[in-house]
């Protein structure tokens, strides 16, 4: 088996090489053998694990067998078969790759006619960089997801009156995915830029041109080598501007030189005036949409999201149909006749070239965001344990190295290929991944669509909603099911349809529908299952099923009965979640978490609500573990060696469960245990149903708070604690982000230390009586984000100190608090956003407050909405669909040679 991991980890640097290959070069057969290759993986694949899991389980049933042996003799004439295979296959795969068809489009010169809508405050700001006096070759790059309106935006300003009475000379090239040689395009801007530029030499040309403005766009370009040609092979002249169009910012990002400029806007989705507007123009013309269905036409254009693409096409359907019927506009708003779908169909020909052409190693988590409802956000840390489970990237087990690889890639669809929306409104910045980490992203519907077509034709997942969802055609050989109706497993022939077509493939099953209160049994003849999410899924006890599943890496459950003993079985989990059907705390003896979890030394990511956790007499730790969430904070704290049993906890979360008749003076005693945990980056801790006093229940010294020393995130609930306590925190160098909430301290005045909380970046306070906030001089001086809610005392804070902040967010605070805009005191292109929302009145009122003097900086408008900054990460990925198999074969393999299991 030592020379099947050798094997076949080679293949996987050959199958990479796809992604050097041009965009123009049809991928029809290399996608064709890739599928072929894949299915050869499979079989090997499932036929290894299947062997390997029944060896386990047989040996498990031997209560004296404390070590597991496998024997793989029974695999040599499948391993043989493999190498031929696999050889045969690559020189197959290397030729197809070198002899790559090259489409050819034609050459398209000259604007679109199509009247743009909205957009006006982006179509305002590139006018004026183009408006101002330069002197060399500059670069403006508009770019964005495919079908947002860049062509449009760019043809407004090629026509506009403005820009053609400074710009004597004009031309105009559409480039493609499928250019025609560089010369020829070449030949065609020089045709639009001098009148029978053909015939004259490169002198003749620069001298026409010398001292006149020039604008050249160049629309729709996919590669960064053609633009660069291009670019290079424009008129030696010092005055011409190019105005570029690209759906990835990787193709004009650092294309310019020393003696050029680039300026690179991001192109926003239509908001929901702009949105109906288009709608309304494109359905009736320059009429007004009749009141009767202005309701319904609200809704369609909202359901678009923003994007002119699907507006128009949407708009297309609603005329066509001549239908003006209001009943027939509500179908099409809530999704009761095609509408939609005929427009996600129509419109996926044009997206998908930008998935075809993704990096391999990006295919994977962006297909994977499929798998939940539309405008649903997913939580990266969701993500994250997917990985993890899955072994997608096969450069690291290490949880962090994993969480870096997982950020990355979402920053690299999200700001370099425009594909992905990320959740701003709740930011850190992470220095080891070179960037912000965001706690949610989702996609725009119409890729949502694409990836679950194209999900499920890769068995990569299926997402099932009824019955006929099961049927052989779809189901068959599928390596992930998601149920988006948890009860489906309740009928006879879905069942059988599964255990028939998947049950041996499977490698996920997720319940991602509404929660369902009611027990479903699963045990449908999964083996190999390495994921199983049923959060969604209510269980009285533990299905002891479940404990046959020996491959299972990632489990979750909701469930009120106690972990049995036998968890200790699935020796190869890494994510434990637990969650209880209904908190109910009552006076009884402790819940638990088995003792036999700490033989689980694989386990990164612990979730159990409300349970007590204990050690082992013996030495044993959990050397992989990153996070640990919910447990009781007294069991934490009673664990001889804390710091030794989880020596690489990164993240923990505590529950303090505490009635009004309970002692509060030993909160202290369990932070300075805590405190010991040096690794720890993320510390949460609350109490349980808090009770507010009226006296303080705790001494007024500062110093009897202990706090491990490298956090960076620090959240607090319901502790009660005065606020010289924080002199303890604002002390914490490397502190980014702090939370406090239901009254986490209490007290009418905060008057902070002289340059405390020199680190932080967000800070919030939730519930609290605070009155007067006085932060001293120095401190705060990185705070960008503060955010306070339901400060109903709050009158008085003094902004002078907080020199950095840029956001502020006041909900139903004192209104008092909400006339402070006036206090603050703006510095030179002081940039400052803010919202106060106050229910004090009988209806909400919200303000938009914003400061700003002198010119508002370029990167304020050029930006996306959220800040984005992008490390490119050193380590290497493997490519997707075939080699996703290759990977866990080879990381099945390392783990068995690890661990000296093979015979």
């Amino acid at each position: 088996m030592q020379r099947t991991y050798e094997e076949l980890q080679p293949f996987q640097e050959i199958l990479e090489r796809l992604d050097d290959t041009s965009k123009s070069r049809s991928r029809k057969k290399v996608n064709a053998l890739d599928k072929r290759i894949k299915k050869k993986l499979e079989g090997f694949e499932d036929w290894l694990e299947y062997v390997v899991s029944q060896q386990i389980l047989a040996q498990l049933e031997s209560p004296a067998r404390n070590v597991v042996s496998i024997d793989l003799q029974c695999l040599y004439d499948d391993v043989r078969a493999l190498f031929q295979v696999r050889r045969l296959m690559e020189k197959e795969y290397v030729y197809e790759l070198r002899n790559m068809a090259e489409d050819e489009g034609p050459i398209r010169f000259g604007g679109t006619k199509s009247k743009m809508m909205g957009l006006h405050d982006q179509l305002e700001q590139v006018k004026n960089d183009l408006d101002g006096d330069f002197d060399r070759k500059l670069v403006c790059a508009l770019v964005g997801m495919g079908g947002v309106g860049k062509t449009t935006l760019a043809n407004e300003i090629f026509e506009d009156p403005r820009i053609l009475s400074k710009y004597e000379h004009r031309a105009w090239v559409t480039v493609s995915r499928k250019p025609q040689k560089i010369v020829e395009l070449s030949r065609g801007i020089v045709a639009q830029l001098v009148e029978g530029g053909k015939e004259m030499d490169e002198k003749e040309i620069v001298l026409e041109l010398e001292g006149k403005k020039c604008l050249v766009v160049l629309d729709d370009v996919w590669e960064r080598k053609i633009l660069s040609s291009l670019i290079g092979s424009l008129p030696s002249v010092g005055n011409i501007l190019v105005l570029v169009t690209a759906r990835e910012r990787d193709v004009v990002e650092n294309i310019t030189s020393e003696r050029s400029g680039l300026n690179i806007t991001v192109v926003r989705f239509l908001n929901e005036e702009e949105s109906k507007d288009l709608l309304c123009h494109k359905v009736f013309g320059d009429e007004i949409c009749p009141s009767r269905l202005d309701k319904a036409a609200t809704k369609i254009a909202k359901k678009c999201e923003g994007l002119p693409l699907m507006i128009v096409t949407v708009a297309d359907i609603l005329s066509e149909s001549r239908n003006k019927d209001p009943s027939y506009w509500d179908d099409v708003a809530e999704g009761r006749n095609s509408a939609f779908t005929d427009a996600y169909d129509q419109i996926s020909k044009v997206l998908f070239p930008s998935y075809d052409y993704l990096p391999q190693y990006l295919k994977m988590p962006f297909l994977f965001m499929g798998v939940c409802s539309p405008h649903n956000d997913i939580p990266t840390s969701k993500l994250v344990n997917t990985v993890s489970a899955e072994g997608w990237f096969l450069h690291t087990n290490e949880r962090r190295a994993l969480e870096v690889s997982v950020w990355h890639c979402l920053e690299k669809l999200r700001f370099n290929k425009n594909l992905l929306l990320l959740n701003g409104k709740s930011i850190s910045r992470d220095e080891k991944i070179g960037g912000c980490k965001y706690k949610s992203c989702r996609l725009h519907s119409a890729w949502w669509q694409l990836c679950r077509r194209e999900g499920r034709k890769n068995k990569f997942y299926h997402v099932l909603n009824t019955l006929s969802d099961a049927s052989k055609t779809y189901v068959k050989g599928q390596r992930c099911l998601c149920l988006q109706n948890n009860i489906l497993f309740g009928f006879k022939g879905f069942c059988k349809s599964v255990r028939l077509n998947c049950a041996s493939t499977a490698r996920s099953l997720l319940f991602f529908g509404p929660y369902h209160q009611y027990p479903t049994p699963i045990d449908v003849g999964f083996r190999l299952l390495r994921e199983l999410d049923a959060l969604k899924l209510r269980f009285y006890n533990f299905p002891t099923e479940i404990l046959t599943l020996v491959q299972l890496k990632f489990l979750a459950l909701t469930c009120n009965g106690e972990l049995p003993a036998a968890i200790s079985k699935l020796f190869n989990l890494r994510v434990l979640i637990i969650h209880p059907h209904i908190n109910i705390t009552c006076i009884r003896a402790p819940s638990y978490i088995p003792i036999q979890i700490w033989n689980i030394e694989e386990l990164e990511h612990i979730e159990i609500l409300g349970k007590s956790l204990v050690a082992p007499r013996r030495f044993a730790s959990l050397g992989k573990l990153s996070t640990l969430l919910g447990v009781n904070a007294t069991s934490i704290c009673n664990i001889l060696d804390l710091s030794s049993r989880i020596p690489n906890i990164k993240k923990l979360g505590v529950r303090i469960e505490l009635t009004p008749y309970d002692d509060h003076n030993d909160l202290l005693s369990r932070f300075s245990c805590i405190s010991t945990l040096e690794s720890l980056e993320t510390l949460k801790c609350s109490i349980i149903n808090p009770t507010v006093r009226y006296s303080s229940i705790v001494p007024a010294t500062p110093s009897s708070l202990m706090l491990p020393r490298n956090l960076k995130k620090l959240h607090l609930s319901g502790m009660g604690f005065p606020w010289e306590y924080m002199d303890v925190i604002g002390s914490l160098q490397s502190l980014k982000v702090l939370k406090l909430r239901s009254y986490a301290f209490r007290g009418s005045h905060w008057e902070t230390r002289k340059d405390s909380f020199s680190t932080l970046d967000f800070l919030l306070i939730e519930d609290s009586d605070l009155v007067q906030w006085i932060p001293r001089s120095g401190s705060f001086p990185m705070l960008s984000y503060l955010s306070m809610k339901h400060c109903y005392k709050l009158v008085e804070i003094h902004w002078s100190s907080l020199s950095k902040l840029g956001k502020i967010e006041l909900v139903d605070c004192n209104p008092l608090a909400l006339n402070f805009s006036s206090q603050l005191e703006p510095t030179p292109c002081a940039h400052l956003d803010g919202t106060a929302t106050s229910y004090f009145d009988e209806t909400p009122v919200t303000d938009e407050l914003r400061s700003h003097e002198g010119p508002m900086p370029r990167q304020w408008v050029d930006a996306p909405s959220e800040p984005v900054f992008i490390v490119e990460p050193e380590q290497s990925y493997t490519t997707f669909s075939t080699s996703l198999f290759i990977v866990s074969v080879i990381l099945l393999l390392g783990c068995l040679l690890k661990l000296g299991m093979m015979t």
